[in-house]
């Protein structure tokens, strides 16, 4: 259990770590979802219960001063607990959101004030000139913002999910029941957002026409990407043809000049 514990710490430290690798999304539950399984010994069912959570979390995006909930506190617990009770991923969604949701609201009034102590201290260091501890400080503070996730994920981890579903009792009934509420409805919400991004004129009738093939015809989702596939290929290889057959527009030749002569 201790093994684990410093793994799926490892785990959150690398999430946290977004801020310090770029824009490369080590964040998001469908990253997060199938190391955490890995760690479990089931890479199948923590991938699953990351997607699924990705799902639910596409929208969680920070723009502008919107804080999106903690995805990576929420992803690793929620499909961490929910693995560990041998329990199905809409469990790992359920447990998920709340922590996220609390989380979120910690680093805000606790990880925040010390980030910012910290980057005034880089003020001084430049002031100063001193390189190595503007570095040293900078590194600090990137991972002090969020040291209530860094904390509260391997202790949430390492005494299980009983006192995980005590801390949530403490909540009120109604802000829970809201909680579960939502968290049924975010997957919705999630994959309209996905959709409202990709949806045109040119995509609708597809993305309709393999709704049908699956609903009404009992065809998987594997036989509906072969047949996207087929058709992709169909269609660029007939716009190249007909691309081929068109004929070629005149153009002036250069040699002959195009109405000005500078003799």
């Amino acid at each position: 259990m201790v093994i684990k514990t410093i793994l799926i710490f490892l785990i959150a430290l690398l999430g946290y770590s977004e801020w310090l690798t770029g824009t490369s999304y080590l964040q998001r539950p469908i990253v997060l979802g199938p190391l955490v399984g890995l760690v479990m010994g089931d890479v199948v069912t923590g991938t699953i219960m990351g997607a699924t959570m990705e799902l639910a979390m596409v929208g969680a995006i920070s723009v502008g001063a919107y804080n999106p909930p903690d995805t990576i506190s929420g992803t690793i617990l929620g499909v961490s607990l929910a693995m560990q009770a041998g329990a199905d991923a809409s469990a790992a969604l359920t447990l998920g959101i709340p922590i996220a949701t609390i989380v979120l609201a910690l680093d805000t009034a606790l990880g925040q004030p010390v980030m910012l102590l910290l980057v005034h201290r880089i003020d001084k260091n430049v002031e100063d000139g001193d390189t190595k501890a503007i570095t040293r400080n900078m590194l600090i503070a990137g991972y002090a913002q969020s040291w209530c996730g860094l904390l509260i994920i391997p202790l949430a981890f390492f005494f299980g999910a009983d006192a995980v579903a005590s801390l949530l009792n403490i909540i009120p009934d109604f802000v829970q029941t809201g909680m579960d509420v939502a968290a049924a409805f975010l997957p919705a919400l999630g994959f309209a957002m996905l959709a409202q991004m990709i949806m045109n004129k040119t995509v609708a009738p597809f993305f309709f026409a393999g709704f049908f093939l699956v609903a009404y015809f009992g065809i998987s989702t594997t036989g509906v990407a072969i047949f996207a596939a087929i058709i992709v290929v169909a269609m660029t290889v007939l716009g190249e043809k007909k691309k081929a057959e068109q004929p070629a527009v005149a153009t002036e030749d250069p040699a002959i000049g195009s109405g000005f002569d500078e003799f």
